[in-house]
């Protein structure tokens, strides 16, 4: 007989000694932290983690990332009743703290990967409000995929632009300058595609990945351009 599952509480989320067992994700949060863009559920895991080595916590904080941190885990391991459960708790409780704003992009995610788009949209509305936040740009391109989804095309074309424009390195720019020219693209707007384009498959070294993304890109706007001759 399967037992039923147990329900975290608000006790044991503030006081788990497993926490101590991970320090083995900061080194790759410390070099990844900078990538985000379209999130998944483990690559967001991987960034909280990190916070997690701040000796200057103030007890709140502590506890409200120790907390974050034991729902990622549940989450991980495919427990994501109680990792649900346990977002909107920090949010509930610890309103303010670092580790609530990122529970509202984590629930966010598991919205949107259930399809609410609408939940999901929701949530990334009340979170967008730090463009410093290291999740703000994966949280722009998840609002772009929603308002994509929701046939927003303006809404759509908005959050990639700001995607473009908060990006953390000049590689991620040109990343999502590729997503804008798809965008543009899929709209029938051939010369802003190539404007987007061109420069990139200058830039980058062939076999790059953005260079073939963009090649990819260009063969499709000529394939379209000849059939409009």
């Amino acid at each position: 007989m399967i037992k039923a599952r147990k329900h975290i509480t608000k006790k044991e989320i503030a006081h788990d000694p497993f926490l101590e067992s991970i320090n083995t994700v900061k080194k790759y949060f410390d070099e990844n932290k900078n990538f985000i863009s379209r999130v998944s559920l483990g690559f967001v895991a991987l960034i909280v983690v990190g916070m997690l080595f701040n000796n200057n916590f103030t007890s709140k904080r502590e506890t409200s990332e120790s907390a974050l941190g034991m729902a990622f885990v549940n989450l991980s391991s495919g427990d994501r009743d109680n990792g649900h459960l346990q977002l909107e708790l920090i949010i509930d409780d610890y309103a303010g703290t670092k580790a609530a704003r990122h529970s509202k992009f984590m629930l966010a995610r598991l919205y949107y990967e259930q399809k609410d788009y609408l939940t999901a949209k929701l949530y990334l509305l009340d979170f967008l409000d730090d463009p410093t936040d290291e999740f703000h740009v994966g949280a722009l391109i998840l609002m772009a995929d929603i308002e994509k989804f929701n046939g927003n095309s303006d809404g759509e074309e908005k959050y990639i632009k700001q995607s473009m424009k908060y990006a953390s390195s000049k590689s991620d720019k040109d990343k999502y300058s590729i997503t804008l020219a798809e965008y543009y693209m899929n709209e029938g707007n051939i010369q802003d595609a190539l404007a987007l384009v061109v420069p990139i498959i200058e830039k980058y070294e062939r076999r790059s990945d953005l260079y073939n993304k963009a090649q990819e890109i260009l063969g499709h706007l000529h394939t379209v351009s000849s059939d409009e001759q």
